[in-house]
Order: C-alpha cells, then structure tokens, then sequence
C-alpha cells in the first residue's frame, strides 16, 4: 500500500498551483448543514495565540496528470474540503469591497490551479453541486433552482458571519488559512485508498457503515463509467427511500442489516456488517447491478412495512400493532414474506403469530438474545415449505411461553405507560366489546393510561376536600408500591377525563369513570372499593382475556 502522509494547514493543502482535488461520481452529495458550519466557526474563533486546529484526514488518490495538472480524487474529506473552499469564497467575495489584492490573491491561489495551458477550480465538485460551486467559484449570479442547494446555504452563512463583524475578516482569514491543520494521505491506487478508508473509518460506528458499504461497492467498479453512473443512481434512490423513514438516524444501517437478513443465513451484529457486506460484493462481483436493483426493490417494500404503507386495511393494521409491541426485529422476516409472491391470508397468519410471539416472550420477560436468529432461519427456511404461514406458526409457537407461563407473568408483571401496555388495554376493550370496532381507541393519541390508585398516594393538594389514598388505605398503604403498576390497577382514559380524575381517591374518581365510554373503564364503577386484593382479582381477569387473544389457536 503506497502512502504518502502530510500534515499541512489549510493554507499549504490549497495554494499549490497545480494540484487539484477532485470529487468522484459515486460520492454522496455536499450534506453538511448549519450545526457543522456554525461548529467549524466556533473553532476559528477560539483560537488564540499560535494554537491549532485538526481538521482531521483527507485520503485522496493522486489518480492522474493532466496538461501538468496532478488530479487527486477525494476518498474521504470532500466534505470538509467543500467547506474550507466555501469559507474561502465568502471571504473573496467579502474583502472585494475592502482589499481587492488580498482577493485577488485568494482567488487565484487558494480558489483555482493554473497551468501555461489551463486554469481550473481548485474542486471539481460531484455532480449536483458542480454547477452551483463553479457558478460561485467564478462570481457569477445563482440560478432561483440552486439557491436552496446546501452549498449555498452554507455560502449564505459564512458570508452573513464575515458581515456580522464579531471578529475582523484578516483574523479569520490568517486562523483558516495557517492555524487549521489536516493530515493529506496521497495513495497510489483504488485499493490502497480504500482500504485506508476502512482502517480509520471501520471501528464499529454504525453509521459509517453504510457509506464503507457504498464506497466498497463502487471501488470495484471504479473504470467502469456507465457502470459507476448507474450503480449511483440505483444507490441514490435506494438512499432516497430510505431517508424517508431515517428518523433516529440509524433506520438506514437498519434496512442494510434486515436486508441481509432476509436473503442469507447467519447473523451479524452492527459493527461487522461491513465485514458481511464485502463478502456480499465480493461473491456478486459480475453481478452488482442485479443486487443494487435487489436491494433497491427491498428499500421500497420496507419504508411501506416501516410506514403500514400497502393500502390493504388489514395488513396495514397489523404492522401499525408491530411497531406498538416493538417487534420491528421482525421486518426480516417480512421482507422476505412480502417479496415471496405468498397470498394475504398467508400473510396475515405471519403477522399474527409475529404479534403473539413478541408479546407473551415481552410479558415473561424472555431474552431477546435469540430472536435475530429465529427471524433470520424463518425468512431463509420457511418459504422453502409449500405452506410457509404454517411453517412460522409451529416454529414460532415452539418458542413461545405456554398458558400458564403467559397468565402468571401478565397478572403479577408491572406495566408502564408506553405504547406496548395501551395497546394491551385496547386489545381487551375490544375483546370485552365483542370486537365491533364501534370504538377505534388504538388511533386516538387523546387516550391516556389511567392509574385507578395513583402513582403517588402522598399528594395533598385535595385532601382537605376529597381525604387521601394513603387514609384510604391506612396500615396497607406503605404496599401500595407493589400493586400500583400491575395491570389490574391500569384503565384508559380520555385526556380531559384523566385530568380530572387527577390523583383523587376511588369515589371521586369513579365520578370521571362514569362519562366515559370506554367498558373496562365502566365497569370499574361496579366495583365498591379499591384494594389490593381486588386489584390482583382484576389483574387475573385480564391475564386470562389476554391469553386468548395472543393465543396461536387462534390463528
């Protein structure tokens, strides 16, 4: 692996005359945005005296000459390049006003390469920004189409900085240029870069992961041209599906990992899924196309199964209750079922044995340690039988609590106010309601859990006119703690109802109850006291209305 390390301010990495930085095809757009911008500005104004800064790596491959240009093509750091060349733009364009030399002489040392024979940017950017950053580059008018582009933006920003005049331009100028450090790793070929890239980038950070995925896949194609422009488009629009469900940041790497899952045996935990994905590319080497288009076409079913997207009402409410129980582990598995040409009732009898196996091993607390393993074999095996709903059921039921495991755990468990415990509620209202579904609570956000005996007994503010829970209690007051979150002391309630209710005692309480239409909660009003005991009694009614409802009998 041939190497050559630099460390160079920012000054030194950009005032040669004829190197070039080059941004490929296949890396992702300019994407920074104003929390990396305004940090980037924090640091220049922090630093004092001879004090430095590290910017960090840039890996580069001195690719080719051209015309006594040397050309260097970006592997990892565009982004911080990018930036740097803004910052560099706005200050041009800013000191114009006040020192045409000094921006004279950026722009022609830190803004462009020249040669006898030709003058070029100091970046050729990649394809979205190329025109916009070249039309900056040159002072020329932005188009209205380009004026939300991030490079813009990020123009704006550094331009109203330098106007805002917290700190004189020539001090921001000289901190930029020689007190921001980078380390310049010049390699001589694809391989050696990428590589590289790997070792300071694959340190089990998972949302790397999926950028080291993209750029493997493109380093073997990398002499291609059409090859690597149709390979980016089908990566962009697999990105591109994907973002609409990325809200935690980590929904992407998700997909990736779910995606193998579904496709071949064996599990793999975050930080090795690059690992597996070389294997992956690797084996498919003359085929890559074929397998962007796979998991292209799987990006697009799982933002559906992600978002209850498929326009069947039945299915649709299913997946909604997968995300309620927190079984999205499960998205392998349905991945491979919704792809594997099975009909909806087949599909239906997936997703329910899903829901029953996720809450009875939920309820009795079993370790989730294995259930990667038990959706990776089911998507593999299962669609190998000629009934493969069947082939889940049994599988799954098998590693299932029995009965009696299930109506013990649920009426002695606590239960905390989160998704996964109202949908518990609502499932036994509609079973109690004979499934009539004259009542969709599952979808109104104005219903709350309700703790019949409050969470906390010690409150005063209503004693004086109502008594308290710990005088309704008396002696056994001080085991409240241990029957306040079972499920027999939970109900729902509307909003309005729940404030009212508020932490009064039981027959006060019960005044709410009564306007609501909910039937558990109704019937609580039948109940002439509130204790411990009938607490447990009532936890038992449910645990028992509960194990017929996630039974796999059932299904």
């Amino acid at each position: 692996m041939g190497i050559d390390t630099k460390q160079l301010s920012v000054g030194k990495l950009l005032n040669s005359v004829n190197e070039v930085f080059r941004i490929p095809m296949y890396q992702r757009s300019y994407d920074w945005n104003e929390e990396q911008w305004n940090a980037l500005w924090e640091d220049l104004m922090q630093i004092q005296g001879n004090e430095t800064h590290f910017l960090g790596t840039i890996i580069t491959i001195s690719a080719e000459r051209q015309r006594g240009l040397i050309y260097h093509e970006v592997v990892d750091g565009q982004q911080r390049i990018t930036t740097l060349l803004i910052i560099l733009i706005a200050i041009r364009d800013f000191t114009q006003m006040f020192d045409t030399e000094r921006a004279a002489y950026i722009d022609k040392y830190f803004l462009r390469s020249s040669t006898m024979d030709e003058t070029k940017s100091k970046l050729l950017s990649g394809k979205k920004e190329s025109k916009v950053f070249g039309r900056l580059i040159d002072s020329k008018p932005i188009f209205e189409e380009h004026k939300h582009s991030q490079v813009v933006k990020a123009y704006n920003f550094f331009f109203k900085k330098l106007k805002g005049g917290h700190l004189d331009w020539q001090i921001i100028y000289q901190r930029l240029v020689d007190s921001f450090d980078t380390v310049l790793m010049v390699t001589d070929s694809y391989h050696s870069a990428f590589r590289l890239f790997e070792t300071l980038n694959n340190r089990g950070l998972v949302l790397s992961s999926v950028d080291l995925i993209k750029n493997y896949l493109l380093s073997k194609i990398n002499l291609n041209e059409r090859l690597v422009a149709e390979c980016i488009d089908l990566w962009d629009s697999i990105i591109e599906n994907l973002d609409e469900i990325d809200t935690v940041r980590q929904n992407k790497v998700r997909f990736f990992r779910h995606y193998l899952f579904s496709r071949e045996a064996g599990v793999v935990p975050f930080p090795k899924l690059y690992t597996r994905y070389q294997r992956l590319i690797d084996n498919h080497e003359n085929d890559l196309v074929a397998v962007l288009d796979d998991i292209w076409v799987k990006s697009e079913l799982y933002v559906k199964i992600y978002n209850s997207g498929f326009g069947i009402k039945e299915i649709d409410e299913y997946l909604s209750k997968i995300v309620k129980i927190e079984a999205t582990t499960s998205y392998p598995l349905l991945l491979k079922a919704f792809s594997a040409n099975v009909d909806k009732q087949q599909i239906v009898k997936i997703l329910k044995a899903i829901e029953i196996f996720t809450l009875r091993r939920s309820i009795c607390n079993i370790s989730t340690k294995d259930v990667d393993h038990i959706y990776n074999h089911l998507a593999v095996e299962a669609f190998k039988s000629k009934n493969p709903g069947n082939y889940i059921v049994k599988y799954l039921s098998q590693k299932t609590p029995t009965d009696i495991e299930f109506v013990n755990s649920f009426r002695t468990k606590d239960f905390y106010r989160n998704n996964q415990t109202k949908y518990i509620l609502e499932m036994i209202e509609e079973s109690l309601t004979n499934n009539t579904r004259e009542k969709t609570i599952n979808s109104r956000t104005d219903v709350h859990i309700e703790h019949i005996m409050p969470r906390e007994i010690g409150r005063t503010r209503t004693r004086d006119l109502y008594g308290s829970w710990q005088d309704y209690l008396g002696e056994a007051a001080t085991d409240y703690k241990n029957y306040v979150n079972k499920i027999g002391n939970l109900t729902l309630l509307g909003s309005e109802l729940n404030l009212k209710a508020s932490n009064h005692p039981f027959e006060e309480k019960k005044k709410n109850y009564r306007l609501s239409n909910i039937k558990i909660t109704q019937n609580i009003c039948q109940v002439p006291e509130w204790t411990f005991q009938t607490i447990q009694q009532r936890g038992l009614v449910f645990a028992k209305i509960a194990k017929e409802i996630w039974n796999f009998n059932h299904i």
